[in-house]
């Protein structure tokens, strides 16, 4: 083997090093970002589900529903002043299996409520 062969050796030596380099380099990219991807798909915002907001810390209250009462209303009578009522309201409605506009007098309704304001 002559002393040309021997460096054209080398150089495909190292372009194949570098290329060998350069594709776990993308790999690891790669599984960082399905990593991070898939870690901020879960813990989002906390909130973005309403089952989650109604599993932080609640204990659950029994409402009776009277003449003139709204989910709505009922909703924000338990809603923190930092908090969405459209997701407590959306939480009482799977809770209880129930259409917002399809309350009626006498229905009692599990209503999830912050522990603390319990």
């Amino acid at each position: 083997m002559g002393i040309d062969a021997k460096v054209r050796l080398r150089k495909q030596r190292r372009r194949t090093a570098v290329i060998r380099k350069r594709r776990i380099m993308i790999i690891v990219n790669i599984c960082l970002v399905i990593a991070f991807g898939g870690y901020f798909g879960v813990h989002g915002d906390g909130i973005s589900d309403s089952k989650a907001y109604a599993a932080e810390q609640t204990v659950y209250k029994t409402v009776t529903v009277y003449s003139g009462d709204t989910i709505w209303g009922i909703a924000s009578e338990f809603t923190e002043a930092s908090k969405d009522v459209r997701k407590q309201v959306k939480a009482i409605c799977e809770l209880n299996d129930v259409n917002p506009g399809k309350i009626y007098p006498g229905q009692t309704l599990l209503v999830p409520v912050p522990a603390h304001m319990a």
